[in-house]
């Protein structure tokens, strides 16, 4: 009976063990599976990861380059159209000024005619990077506006400020040359600037069309020279500032 009963502990006890046994193969099984598991989660997360991040930089890079104008390397037009509104709506809550420049390239038409578009491509080129070294803020934009155009969109500028950059980029394109694959061109500009704090009634229009009146009146006037534009003033705070080459349009 006494041996009945060990043979019978003994049996209990090994199959115990032996369960046991397997129970922690089974737990450490289960703990191997979970860890390999959370790897290739942790792995595949940072995969994935670094896919969405390398999308988001490819996205911004091609916004980027949807900004640009392909020939002159300067924001396009469509950029301008969105930043005019940008800085009009700041410029209302934000109660300081806002300057744009309209500028063109002088008789563009005779060296496209007299030296041909290459040349002229060239001229577009590099009046557009001469205006870029020329603009010293982070907060200041060229834009090609079309064709032989360009706008400048200058935020927190009243109106000493804009005349003084706008003669300051006339001056610099008239004084000197451009190198053209002719040879050295003499090119010169005419610019019209408007600067106003956005009064609660002022759209990007009213300061486009100010400084295109401005702009009329610096070709009509002779060329080579530089307007300033009070013309749709809501909120009066562009100053007269006179100059060689500035003069106020009413």
């Amino acid at each position: 009976m006494h041996f009945l009963l060990c043979s019978l502990l003994s049996f209990s006890l090994g199959a115990a063990i032996c369960a046991f046994v397997v129970y922690r193969r089974q737990l450490h099984w289960q703990r191997e599976t979970a860890e390999r598991l959370e790897d290739s989660i942790q792995t595949r997360t940072f995969e994935l990861q670094v896919a969405l991040n390398e999308l988001a930089d490819k996205n911004r890079i091609l916004e980027e380059q949807n900004t640009l104008d392909a020939m002159s390397g300067v924001r396009n037009r469509a950029y301008f159209d969105k930043k005019i509104q940008a800085e009009l709506k700041r410029s209302r809550r934000e109660q300081r000024p806002l300057a744009i420049v309209m500028l063109d390239i002088d008789h563009f038409k005779q060296i496209n005619d007299n030296h041909g578009h290459l040349a002229g491509d060239a001229v577009i080129r590099g009046v557009a990077q001469r205006i870029q070294d020329l603009l010293k803020r982070s907060s200041d934009y060229v834009c090609r506006y079309g064709g032989e155009e360009f706008a400048l969109i200058l935020p927190n500028t009243d109106a000493e400020g804009v005349l003084a950059l706008a003669e300051q980029i006339r001056h610099n394109i008239a004084e000197q040359p451009f190198d053209t694959e002719i040879g050295a061109l003499a090119v010169h500009i005419s610019a019209g600037c408007f600067a106003s704090i956005a009064g609660s009634e002022m759209v990007s229009t009213d300061f486009i069309h100010a400084a295109d009146q401005a702009l009329y009146l610096a070709k009509t006037s002779g060329r080579n020279q530089v307007k300033l534009s009070m013309a749709a003033v809501v909120e009066a705070t562009a100053v007269a500032v006179e100059g060689t080459h500035d003069e106020l349009v009413n």
